[in-house]
């Protein structure tokens, strides 16, 4: 188990990591000597404490018996005894004898106190914040930055005395005072706080850009309560910084706007993701909103220190509500919504431990890491933004996604007619021709003419004769160029039914190698190619199915067809059919050019056709390979697909002998 010392290590080692400026800090005693102020000196123990008040006490030598020593920061609710009211803190440094006045302007940087606090040097008041008459004026959060005047300095002894009053039990020196030359001090602070303003106006300015976009877009709802949310984080930001004294003159009004702008953050949110999900308001959310009510108008009417404390307590305490109803909101709306709002989820995972952490520390019970609050805020509407920038970018893929299929199907359907268009002219002149042959068959010479060839005439029919065997039967032709047509149409409406569902399938008895045999030569009269080095191979070669015959001649026909379109007539193809572990089992193999990985991850995608460099010389709609994989499924079966460029393809189809109920 890890120890609390080790622990305690790392986290000042963070707190160092992220602070550079902390590390060049000399850490000193009080009574210690001060020889230059080039470097700052942080004054951190022995220091002098009492409680009560007595102006005396400011004086350069007071009686020490009934003053504590102390390291600071020391700071809290005392556990033994209540320090509401005056405190006092004491300390003291040297001077060397050669003490000359500086150049640059020296200060000493208190941090911030609670609640009012007074400064003297050498038994003068210096500086104050904060007033406790004739009205109590507070400011906790004022880092306190006080000028040493130079005429007060002096070689040897120099007492430094605060005053403080804790109008609550929260009380004493938040950060070890550090004495530096004013410019670093302040510069120092700035550079802390810059961070945080630009996050103030990045976030303000997000939220504009939404309150346009709900406006523009239409979507007033989501847009309208985010921009509210992004624009009150941006000012609550803002008021933590410098910007408090810019803006209100009042410290008062500053911490009551600050609290109000905190308690508004959770409604906004919460009715955005109410908007943005399409989900009704609860009785819960209500009576949220009602408790949120009356924290704002105590927060409004009631300005003092101790009704805030109430008010950040009780708000912390109903804090989990919101977590809760968040967590209701994405859990009712199950794993779709989830998916929509997987960005935001990331942002609230971040936001909200950031919104504890603050909380704690606007309660005084860690210590105020004000960056860890703008960090998980920045990183929270980055994600928002860029969940619904996603919505926006898939809508409009979606858009031409749509408007590219379209398009692709109009090309299709436009090469799909002309597909047609040129088998059925071809069919026709195929016709013709048969009709040619017959008609002129009929118009031959009788038999004793035909006894009484002439030498020529017998040459020019032998010749006839051998062309016409060469260029095969016209009919026979005719014939498969219709067929062809018809089952490009007939595939078509086969598609269409499996994709609707509609399909119904006729099973019967059949030979699985002459049905095999019967689709090869189908494909080699429509391509005109006659191969010799196509193998089946069925095992056992008499095995009879009980199939759907229609769907698994589609399958055959088109694996088939496309390895004589896509291969050189001089390789082998090779058509397997076997049976094995209740799976009928059909592989249809060549040695083509191949598939590349993009094209086999699209390969059987409706309308997309591989083989770029030739798919415009062949012939297709490109629904081939889409219905094999259709019918595969249909039949509760599977295809897989091996292939990679210049060493063939290799298609499998397992699908269970049992036919489908």
């Amino acid at each position: 188990m890890i120890s609390k010392t080790r622990i305690s290590h790392f986290f000042l080692g963070f707190l160092m990591f992220l602070s550079p400026t902390f590390v060049s800090l000399v850490a000193e005693p009080c009574g210690t000597m001060i020889s230059s102020f080039e470097k700052p000196v942080v004054l951190k123990t022995d220091w002098l404490f009492r409680k009560g008040d007595n102006l005396d006490w400011r004086d350069e030598s007071v009686e020490e018996t009934f003053w504590v020593k102390r390291s600071v920061p020391d700071y809290g609710i005392s556990k033994t005894e209540n320090l509401t009211g005056y405190h006092w803190y004491r300390c003291s440094f040297f001077l060397p004898d050669n003490y000359t006045t500086p150049v640059e302007p020296i200060a000493i940087q208190l941090g911030r106190i609670r609640d009012i606090d007074e400064f003297y040097l050498n038994g003068t008041l210096i500086d104050k914040t904060g007033t406790v008459l004739p009205r109590m004026e507070v400011d906790f959060q004022k880092i306190r930055i006080y000028s040493l005047p130079t005429h007060l300095l002096k070689p040897g002894l120099n007492v430094m005395a605060i005053r403080i009053y804790a109008a609550t039990n929260l009380n004493g020196l938040k950060e070890a005072p550090k004495i530096a030359k004013e410019r670093l001090l302040r510069e120092s602070i700035f550079s802390k706080e810059l961070f945080a303003m630009v996050c103030g106006y990045v976030f303000i300015f997000m939220g504009i850009y939404f309150l346009v976009g709900s406006i523009v877009r239409g979507r007033a709802g989501e847009n309208f309560f985010f921009a509210l949310f992004s624009i009150f984080m941006g000012i609550y930001v803002l008021i933590r910084t410098q910007h408090r004294d810019i803006l209100f003159e009042s410290f008062t009004w500053s911490y009551v706007a600050e609290l109000l702008v905190l308690i508004c953050l959770p409604v906004f949110f919460i009715n955005f993701m109410h908007q943005y999900l399409k989900i009704k308001r609860n009785m819960v959310l209500l009576g949220y909103e009602v408790f949120l009510s009356v924290l704002f108008i105590i927060t409004l009417f009631f300005r003092n220190p101790k009704t805030w404390i109430l008010v950040i307590a009780l708000f912390n305490y109903a804090l989990p509500i919101a977590m809760g109803l968040v967590i209701y909101l994405f859990v009712k709306n199950g794993k779709t919504n989830i998916k929509k709002v997987k960005f935001i989820l990331i942002g609230i995972a971040c936001l909200l431990p950031t919104i504890l952490i603050d909380s704690l520390s606007a309660l005084e019970i860690i210590i105020s890491m004000p960056g860890t609050l703008y960090l998980g805020f920045l990183i929270f509407l980055v994600m928002i933004s860029i969940q619904l920038s996603n919505d926006i970018v898939i809508g409009l893929e979606n858009f031409i996604e749509q408007e590219k299929e379209l398009i692709q199907m109009e090309r299709v359907k436009t090469g799909f007619l002309i597909n047609l268009s040129s088998e059925f002219k071809s069919g026709m002149e195929k016709i013709k021709t048969a009709i040619d042959n017959i008609t002129s068959n009929h118009t031959k010479p009788t038999s004793k003419e035909v006894s009484k060839p002439s030498a020529k005439k017998a040459a020019k029919k032998k010749s006839k004769v051998s062309v016409t065997k060469q260029s095969g039967d016209p009919v026979k032709q005719a014939e498969d160029h219709i067929s062809y047509m018809s089952y490009m149409v007939e595939e078509a409406i086969l598609l269409k039914r499996l994709e609707e569902k509609s399909y119904v399938p006729f099973y019967e008895n059949f030979s699985v190698l002459e049905i095999i045999k019967n689709c090869v030569a189908s494909v080699e009269n429509h391509l005109g190619q006659h191969r010799k080095n196509t193998f089946i191979d069925v095992k056992p070669k008499d095995l009879e199915i009980y199939f759907p015959k229609e769907l698994l001649f589609c399958i055959l026909r088109n694996l088939v067809e496309n390895a004589y379109q896509y291969t050189d007539p001089k390789t082998d193809i090779h058509i397997e059919f076997y049976n094995r572990d209740g799976f009928h089992q059909l592989v249809v193999m060549d040695e083509g050019m191949g598939l590349s990985q993009i094209e086999m991850e699209t390969i059987f995608q409706k309308f997309v056709r591989g083989y770029r460099d030739k798919k415009n010389e062949i012939p297709g709609a490109g629904i081939g390979l889409t219905l094999v994989e259709a019918s595969t499924n249909f039949l509760s079966g599977t295809v897989s697909l091996k292939s990679s460029e210049g060493m063939g393809a290799k298609f499998t189809i397992r699908i269970p002998e049992k036919p489908k109920k």
